[in-house]
């Protein structure tokens, strides 16, 4: 699980950074934004925020990106997200990467 996890983040996102335009990335977020709906789409913007603060694959400018097309309350409301939507959510993959190691 973890090696998938790591080819990933270390092979597809920064080929995708590369190949697909900042703008085209913005149009398909706010897509997929639309189709999951209020509640996933909550969840996503935790991963989101998680991933643009993460400090081995995050950067400043993913980061002042974020905070530029992500309205205040939205981000206020992250840290409550996570405890009551995402963390329910994903917990069970901690459990699962942690039994595979």
């Amino acid at each position: 699980m973890r090696s998938i996890y790591t080819k990933e983040e270390c092979l597809l996102i920064p080929a995708v950074a590369k190949l697909v335009s900042s703008k085209e990335q913005k149009s398909f977020n706010s897509r997929v934004l639309r189709k999951l709906g209020l509640l996933e789409a909550r969840i996503h913007l935790v991963g989101m925020h998680d991933a643009v603060h993460d400090d081995l694959y995050g950067n400043e400018d993913e980061r002042a990106l974020f905070e530029h097309e992500i309205p205040a309350l939205p981000r206020m409301m992250i840290s409550r997200w996570r405890r009551t939507l995402y963390l329910p959510q994903t917990g069970m993959l901690d459990d699962t990467v942690d039994n595979s190691e």
